[in-house]
């Protein structure tokens, strides 16, 4: 199987981690049962938050899930 080495300017990378944020963020309101604006305000507080839109981490890449995922679990290592 061959892949494409597309290279993606930074405004796609951007327009897609925009749409992989509102995502993740939807997704946490609905499961945290909070407004979508305080989870909003969680998640742009978050480390994630800056790694989602560092392209240089391919995180914009991902799924709302594994977003989700990896919030949790950085939220985990700021309480252990």
């Amino acid at each position: 199987m061959e892949t494409s080495n597309y290279n993606f300017t930074d405004s796609q990378k951007e327009s897609c981690a925009v749409s992989l944020m509102r995502d993740t963020v939807e997704a946490l309101s609905l499961r945290d049962n909070i407004s979508y604006e305080e989870a909003l305000l969680r998640f742009t507080s978050s480390k994630i938050y800056s790694a989602l839109f560092d392209y240089d981490t391919g995180i914009w890449r991902e799924s709302p899930d594994y977003l989700l995922n990896l919030y949790d679990y950085c939220n985990s290592q700021k309480t252990a």
